[in-house]
């Protein structure tokens, strides 16, 4: 607060030693900077709250009998679909080929009962729209656990409670407006236990 506070009284200072034949300068710029599009603010989105536990054990979504597809998924561990900018992932659910006007949807299953669930979840930059994410619990009907607004080419972490749910749908609906989604990716999802 003290930087601030100097840091505007130096500005001041200068400013009011600035010689007239420079002042009608300085005010056309500050006019001309009226007309200039507004900068575009760009800060990174706080991770979901993580649970303050050390995990007891875990359960990686890597296992064909541990995911299904809905539509337009595939379980991974190509690197060249898990490289995104939030993130390189050693596992992960991804887009099986270019997605427009359709959804990307799968299930997660748990082989034993499991109090969280957590992935990292990106969407490209080519994308026009936000998407909304949600998870529902045990069907594509089921409790719905979590919604989930995200830009294009930004990366979200999502940790929840599973409500002892064996199985989690997590699906997205690809609209007109967002045009074709070249890469969607469900980094390393995984089922776990707090102590």
């Amino acid at each position: 607060m003290k930087k601030m506070a100097l840091s505007l009284l130096t500005l001041l200072v200068l400013c009011s030693c600035v010689p007239p034949q420079y002042q009608s300068t300085i005010n056309t710029a500050n006019d001309a900077r009226k007309y200039l599009p507004p900068v575009r603010e760009v800060r990174q989105e706080l991770d979901e709250q993580q649970p303050m536990c050390a995990r007891l054990n875990s359960l990686p979504v890597k296992k064909r009998q541990l995911y299904e597809d809905y539509y337009g998924t595939m379980l991974t561990t190509d690197k060249s679909w898990l490289r995104t900018p939030g993130g390189n992932y050693n596992w992960g659910i991804a887009n099986a080929k270019r997605l427009s006007m359709a959804y990307f949807a799968a299930y997660v299953k748990a082989t034993g009962k499991y109090g969280r669930f957590k992935t990292s979840i990106y969407i490209d930059g080519g994308i026009k729209a936000d998407m909304v994410f949600t998870i529902r619990a045990n069907s594509r009907d089921g409790e719905v656990l979590k919604n989930l607004t995200i830009r294009p080419g930004q990366t979200r972490k999502v940790d929840i409670e599973t409500g002892g749910a064996k199985k989690l749908f997590i699906f997205t609906e690809l609209r007109i407006n967002h045009d074709e989604a070249e890469k969607i990716v469900l980094g390393e999802p995984e089922f776990y236990n707090c102590r």
